[in-house]
């Protein structure tokens, strides 16, 4: 299982065909938490509404490194960016679940070494995310799962 992302025109190393010049990652991390209270007894929850944390991604040092420092120097939060889980089906590549994220940016970049290829963790600050799973049927073919998007700016969920 390979994961991949494309961030606007920054191009990365991936000779994988249907990914060329994509970033491969080594992970990816993101979060949700409400705050949920309950009434005397158990009988009423109320909860918050949710927190969304920014994605957080960690790679090698590769080619996109420096487009991706730029942007967290300089960049203006408008960039579009996906993130694919693949796997290996049937001798091709197939995702499974993505992320999209719109007007993107990198609020956080840092890298770290101990004398070998430094690894990078860039964090990622965007005002909407849709999560699209597809799913491996027993065959090991996708087959489109539910969409959910929300959005940060709004507070709803589409």
């Amino acid at each position: 299982m390979a994961i991949y992302m494309k961030f606007g025109n920054v191009n990365g190393q991936v000779t994988t065909e249907g990914f060329v010049k994509w970033i491969e990652l080594n992970s990816m991390q993101v979060g949700v938490g409400r705050g949920v209270s309950t009434g005397g007894g158990g009988q009423t929850r109320e909860a918050s509404a949710p927190s969304i944390s920014e994605v957080v991604v960690t790679k090698p040092f590769d080619a996109a490194s420096s487009g991706l420092f730029e942007d967290a120097v300089a960049g203006s939060f408008d960039t579009k960016v996906q993130i694919k889980f693949t796997t290996t089906t049937k001798n091709k590549v197939d995702t499974f679940l993505t992320y999209d994220l719109t007007d993107c940016g990198v609020s956080g970049y840092s890298t770290t070494s101990g004398g070998d290829l430094p690894q990078e963790s860039i964090s990622l600050n965007f005002t909407k995310i849709m999560i699209s799973p597809s799913l491996l049927d027993i065959k090991g073919t996708p087959q489109a799962g539910s969409k959910v998007t929300y959005d940060l700016i709004k507070m709803v969920k589409s």
